[in-house]
């Protein structure tokens, strides 16, 4: 079965060339806020964001995105760092330059508007052992890198 996320990256590696997004980092109470596809739980999670469009700013992409997949709002939006990401999607090698943010929202019970997002909160005691990606940002998250460094590389496996 197709999913989704296949549909997605099927047409992100199709272009073959580097994707630029922007992503927010949402702690509260220990934990982080990030997002699965509903119809694939078996799916990595992510950090909630999406790709830099023409006529935008870091900050207005990652606020309406934070809109658009979510019930919250971004109050504050702080620049960490940028990831150079390279993974594989089904063999189709895909680039991407990630710029993340430290987001605070105007709520905590954060739900999706849209049906094929889920939102969950991770605790970041365990954050280590999950299936979220990049796994660069998981494990400085995890460490609390994600706070002093500026720069990461992730590279395929």
């Amino acid at each position: 079965m197709e999913t989704s996320q296949d549909r997605f990256f099927q047409a992100v590696a199709m272009r073959q060339i580097p994707r630029i997004r922007v992503a927010g980092i949402v702690v509260e109470d220990g934990k982080v806020l990030v997002q699965q596809p509903a119809d694939d739980p078996s799916s990595c999670y992510a950090f909630i964001g999406g790709e830099y469009e023409t006529g935008d700013t870091f900050e207005t992409r990652l606020r309406k995105e934070f809109e658009e997949e979510t019930n919250a709002r971004v109050r504050e939006a702080r620049y960490l760092f940028c990831v150079e990401n390279h993974f594989r999607y089904r063999g189709q090698l895909i680039q991407q330059a990630e710029h993340y943010f430290l987001v605070s929202l105007d709520r905590h019970d954060v739900v999706s508007r849209e049906t094929h997002l889920k939102q969950h909160w991770l605790p970041i005691s365990t954050l280590a052992s999950a299936d979220l990606r990049p796994s660069v940002v998981r494990d400085a998250v995890a460490d609390g890198r994600y706070l002093t460094e500026r720069h990461f590389v992730q590279m395929a496996d």
